[in-house]
């Protein structure tokens, strides 16, 4: 892994409660040298053996971690909503610069875009919505021009009042059906081809962006109804796609309507990077997360990657020789002359140990410009010592 920064994945509220010289220090000691704080997120409920406070922590749902200004989202259809805790335990971000400008570590901004179920709830026509017509309100629609005036808001605010080191869009695409929710229901046993087409979104918006483009919407709405209706009258699950996600889109080309409006969404993706691209300011970098099977969202790499100064290239769950070729395939597409950074987390069991944690880094060596870490306060603070044996043997990567 070549010279780049190491950063830590951090919400507010870890660095507040740790105590922020405790927490830089922490951060430190394992040789990191970025903090990367959640400045737009979503609700969970987060076990935080990190955090000496609150241990079970549930987040309040579709906030930002920064002081947004009203006067700026005036007239705005989607706006974004200040967390409590900016205003009761301080502005983290803003700390966060302040401390960079006397020498402290780099600051980038980890930011979820279009995945807000308060937003959702709050603005439905806004959502992304099914065959049937089903609201998703945990995704906002990225063909949706409010929702994507909201997301290059973010990145134009956060990037003007702040300028951090970099922004990491998180969420640009189209959310699909597997998120996630409260209390989830699936007596059926959907397959995989079943849980793909229930992501895909047919709104007013993507009817509209995709006839304006010459594409055939309604006709791909229709079929993708029927394909659901078929699943779901059947007694048992059974494939009508058995070379499905194997082939990617390309297993539904004999439906030729479907199978262009796959090929169309992309191109509403690029438009909304170009829009974050045209709204983030110098000096900040511009960063896309992504991951292994994000087609399912309608995200093309070759497209976006344009529109961003790197990637971090999330592999979680990849085994060494996976992550090795993940980032070499990568590193082809994008090109030499952006960031591409290995996003990896310390969870237990998929991750064994230090040993197993410090060969995913080293699989890097010579793809990866850099290493993000995830989380700061999700796992015990002697976890971090699994990164601090993983830089040291990585001598390339401190440089």
């Amino acid at each position: 892994m070549t010279a780049g920064h190491r950063a830590i994945w951090s919400y507010a509220w870890d660095l507040h409660d740790i105590g922020l010289d405790a927490a830089l220090g922490r951060i430190a000691e394992a040789g990191l040298d970025t903090v990367s704080l959640a400045t737009s997120y979503h609700a969970g409920r987060f076990l935080q053996p990190g955090n000496p406070r609150r241990r079970v922590w549930f987040p309040q749902d579709g906030t930002v971690y920064y002081r947004a200004d009203p006067a700026r989202w005036r007239g705005a259809e989607i706006a974004p909503l200040v967390a409590d805790i900016v205003a009761t335990e301080g502005d983290m971000l803003g700390a966060l610069i302040d401390r960079r400008a006397r020498g402290g570590p780099a600051v980038s901004c980890w930011t979820v875009c279009l995945h807000n179920t308060r937003l959702g709830m709050a603005h439905p026509d806004h959502v992304v919505r099914t065959a049937h017509g089903d609201p998703g309100y945990y995704g906002l629609c990225p063909a949706s021009p409010a929702a994507r005036a909201y997301a290059a808001g973010l990145v134009a605010e956060i990037s003007e009042v702040y300028a951090p080191d970099r922004i990491e869009i998180e969420t640009l695409d189209f959310m699909g059906f597997d998120h996630g929710f409260h209390h989830e229901k699936d007596g059926l046993g959907l397959l995989p081809e079943d849980r793909f087409l229930l992501g895909l979104c047919f709104c007013r918006h993507c009817l509209d962006a995709a006839a304006a483009d010459g594409i055939d919407a309604e006709a791909a709405r229709a079929e993708v109804a029927r394909l659901l209706d078929a699943a779901f009258a059947r007694e048992l699950p059974a494939p009508a796609f058995p070379d499905f996600p194997a082939r990617g889109i390309a297993a539904f080309e004999g439906h030729p309507a479907l199978h262009a409006f796959l090929g169309w969404r992309p191109r509403v993706l690029g438009r909304l990077a170009a829009e974050m691209r045209a709204a983030c300011r110098a000096p900040t970098r511009l960063a896309l997360i992504d991951f292994a099977g994000s087609w399912w969202g309608g995200v093309d790499l070759g497209t976006l990657a344009p529109h961003f100064d790197g990637v971090i290239w999330c592999a979680y769950t990849a085994p060494p020789a996976q992550v090795a070729a993940e980032l070499a395939g990568l590193r082809a597409l994008i090109g030499p002359d952006r960031a591409l950074s290995l996003g990896l987390q310390l969870f237990h069991p998929v991750v064994a140990d230090a040993a197993d944690f410090a060969a995913r880094v080293a699989a890097a060596e010579g793809a990866a410009d850099g290493l993000n870490v995830y989380n700061l306060g999700l796992v015990p603070p002697a976890r971090l010592g699994w990164v601090r044996h993983a830089l040291g043997a990585s001598s390339r990567l401190l440089g």
